[in-house]
């Protein structure tokens, strides 16, 4: 049954008391020259009529009290055609003071994707997307040579590694759907 409208909807089982952070970013460019959340470019996310944030407001523990209970959300907060993914992170909490959660955090980039259904399983978690696809997070060896060169900050940023490897092959938002409707889903294995 073809869905109601095209935005994105996640349903997660979520724990945001698990994450020092838990957001997600509308990405409309990279910047190479950053790493980690700097090197998303993102649409501004307007609330309220408040300032706008490049962070969103449903998909976040620090503006989203409800995160826990609301496990469907719909990612509509910037208009279709806008922003040519949306990527989530998570960095745990558990670990944290330690330096020892690097291995459990969250990382995740959705790629809208009219009428398409999708899923995404790490440790006890699990997301799934209507009207989009999840891209995988590329690993160090599929960086090009010049950016496995870079310190290590970038080279172990899943975040960098992302727009790295993935964002310059994605076609403008408008363009994702070929003829026929099948959605591009680049780096998917």
């Amino acid at each position: 049954m073809p869905l109601v409208d095209d935005s994105i909807v996640i349903t997660h089982n979520l724990d945001p008391d698990d994450f020092m952070w838990l957001w997600a970013k509308y990405v409309r460019s990279t910047n190479l020259a950053k790493h980690c959340t700097a090197c998303l470019g993102a649409a501004t996310v307007r609330s309220g009529g408040k300032r706008g944030s490049e962070y969103s407001q449903r998909f976040s523990r620090a503006r989203n009290p409800d995160m826990k209970r609301a496990s469907r959300l719909t990612m509509d907060e910037c208009a279709p055609g806008s922003f040519t993914a949306i990527y989530l992170c998570g960095v745990s909490a558990g670990g944290y003071a330690t330096k020892k959660n690097y291995p459990h955090n969250l990382h995740a980039a959705i790629l809208p994707a009219p009428n398409k259904t999708d899923s995404f399983e790490f440790e006890n978690y699990r997301l799934s997307v209507e009207n989009g696809t999840f891209t995988r997070i590329p690993t160090v060896d599929e960086l090009s040579a010049a950016h496995r060169r870079l310190p290590a900050e970038f080279t172990t940023c899943r975040i960098f590694r992302w727009a790295a490897c993935v964002f310059p092959v994605l076609p403008s938002p408008a363009a994702r759907l070929p003829a026929g409707g099948a959605p591009v889903r680049p780096g998917r294995v």
